[in-house]
């Protein structure tokens, strides 16, 4: 089953899930689509069912990202 993406509001309002930490992927990504899929990628590896993006723009890297996500299960 591939990993779902949620938003804060689905994170808070869900009880039946467990945080299992948070990942990062030291990549640079020039979009946010690519990003996206790489975190879906990587919280399908770990075995968790969910996870909720956070996208970082590091600061001088003409707008690449570092992408992280807190996964749950």
């Amino acid at each position: 089953m591939a990993a779902i993406e949620i938003d804060n509001r689905q994170a808070r309002n869900m009880d039946d899930i467990q945080s299992l930490g948070v990942i990062y992927i030291n990549h640079n990504f020039a979009t946010e689509s690519e990003a996206r899929q790489a975190l879906k990628e990587e919280t399908d590896a770990r075995g968790a069912t969910y996870y909720h993006p956070i996208l970082l723009r590091e600061p001088g890297s003409n707008g690449n990202m570092h992408a992280s996500a807190v996964i749950y299960r």
